[in-house]
């Protein structure tokens, strides 16, 4: 299980559909009002309820723990979003306030424009389904590979674009419920 404070940068959120909440996704905060995620993710929804600060979902007063709902109309997916083709599968979350950056809320660092990730440990983390979704943030470590041992390793026979990021996992898995959250290298700054 993650600690408070660990992963201030993730967030959760269930999806409202046909007037029924449903847990769905995870997410990164990427500034005051923008949350980066995968675009299957909000396919549909009519509303959004994102958990910031969390570790344990349930406890709605867990320290640091924040909620915001989200109208449709809030987020913007990839216009040339693909799901046959699982392409630009990525999407933006506008927040109506600022959220209060503090100890357990924080943006994520983003890396430079054309760094390489080859060879680096990461981390990823979620609430994704591990009998069924999980009340409490759980991760696990990976490590990035290059695009031709992806190919090799996962046996892809689609187009494999240049700029995906691809990671092999070590002792588990990420889960349903885990995409759109963040893939997390160590910042040695």
């Amino acid at each position: 299980n993650a600690k408070p404070k660990q992963f201030p940068y993730q967030v959760f959120y269930d999806v409202e559909v046909r007037k029924q909440w449903k847990p769905n996704c995870g997410g990164t905060i990427i500034g005051k009002r923008t949350i980066l995620t995968a675009a299957h993710c909000l396919d549909g929804s009519e509303r959004i309820k994102i958990y910031f600060g969390a570790v344990d979902k349930s406890k709605s007063t867990e320290t640091g723990q924040q909620i915001v709902i989200v109208e449709a109309g809030s987020y913007v997916i990839h216009e040339d979003w693909n799901l046959g083709k699982m392409s630009n599968d990525i999407a933006l979350i506008k927040l109506p306030t600022d959220l209060e950056f503090n100890q357990y809320i924080q943006p994520a660092k983003l890396p430079k424009p054309n760094s390489l990730h080859v060879d680096k440990n990461a981390i990823v983390s979620g609430w994704g389904r591990v009998k069924g979704f999980v009340a409490t943030d759980q991760y696990t470590k990976v490590k990035t590979i290059s695009n031709e041992k992806c190919k090799r390793i996962f046996n892809f026979d689609m187009k494999f674009l240049s700029h995906w990021l691809c990671v092999a996992p070590n002792e588990k898995r990420t889960c349903k419920g885990d995409s759109g959250g963040p893939l997390a290298e160590r910042n040695p700054d």
